[in-house]
């Protein structure tokens, strides 16, 4: 009840407002009488500003529910403009190359497919996460793939796409930062530092330190399957990246999962 009343004040007492201006212009006409007097001319005059102002009220919510409903429009269209990015520019290419890794029969056949898998996923993430109108290769995002070696206890550089510079090439899981990366393949919680918020950086891209924001997220085929490695996304920007950035790097991360376990 108190959220309702909280969400809708400005509605409530706009209602009641106009209720009581309608209650006086109700009064004063009754109030007037029909002889001719000075009495009579106050009350009048009260009653036709009453209802001016129950007039006025009437206008001034309509236009609020106009503004409001532009809003929801503006919102809408917004909205569909971001989903057509995400599915026509974004995940189309990505079926794609899913696609023709289920077709391929010979093992090298795989490997290649799975490699541009890889590749089209992390163009994907780098080019979503980037801000719009800047050079990719200097300002743009870097998405990075690494991947468990056979031992489990070092994460190796796959493969990575967006910004020139080259990120770290290994992570030592039993050590050191490395300890940071094991953390997000064993709860599998993405990360996300966005440079403001969380300003202590995370270390993808030692020893440059080219990136004042980060996501990064478990790749895994399933539930029940064991991890392969980490989806990372980098930006130069403090709050270049975003929690609809980190969901969109988790959708990426689990297709990339079941692309690898398809190879």
């Amino acid at each position: 009840m108190l959220n309702f009343l909280k969400q809708h004040r400005s509605v409530i007492l706009f209602t009641l407002l106009g209720c009581f201006l309608s209650g006086m212009s109700f009064y004063a006409q009754f109030a007037a009488g029909d002889k001719p007097s000075e009495h009579r001319t106050l009350m009048m005059w009260a009653g036709t500003l009453s209802t001016s102002g129950v007039i006025a009220i009437g206008a001034v919510q309509a236009i609020r529910v106009e503004r409001r409903n532009s809003r929801l429009l503006a919102l809408s269209v917004d909205y569909q403009a971001k989903l057509h990015e995400v599915l026509d520019i974004a995940l189309r290419p990505l079926s794609r190359t899913l696609a023709e890794l289920s077709a391929a029969t010979t093992p090298a056949e795989k490997t290649h497919k799975l490699g541009n898998v890889y590749a089209t996923a992390l163009l994907v993430a780098a080019a979503h996460a980037s801000r719009p109108g800047v050079p990719l290769a200097t300002e743009g995002a870097r998405a990075s793939l690494y991947l468990l070696d056979p031992t489990g206890t070092r994460l190796l550089l796959e493969d990575s796409r967006g910004r020139a510079n080259l990120p770290r090439a290994s992570f030592d899981l039993t050590a050191g930062d490395g300890l940071t990366m094991k953390k997000t393949l064993d709860d599998g919680i993405p990360v996300l530092v966005d440079g403001v918020t969380y300003p202590k950086r995370f270390p993808t891209s030692q020893p440059a330190y080219d990136y004042q924001s980060v996501i990064v997220a478990r790749i895994q085929a399933s539930v029940t399957s064991a991890p392969v490695g980490l989806l990372c996304i980098d930006s130069p920007k403090p709050s270049d990246l975003n929690e609809a950035h980190r969901a969109f790097a988790e959708v990426l991360a689990n297709m990339i999962g079941s692309a690898h376990e398809q190879a």
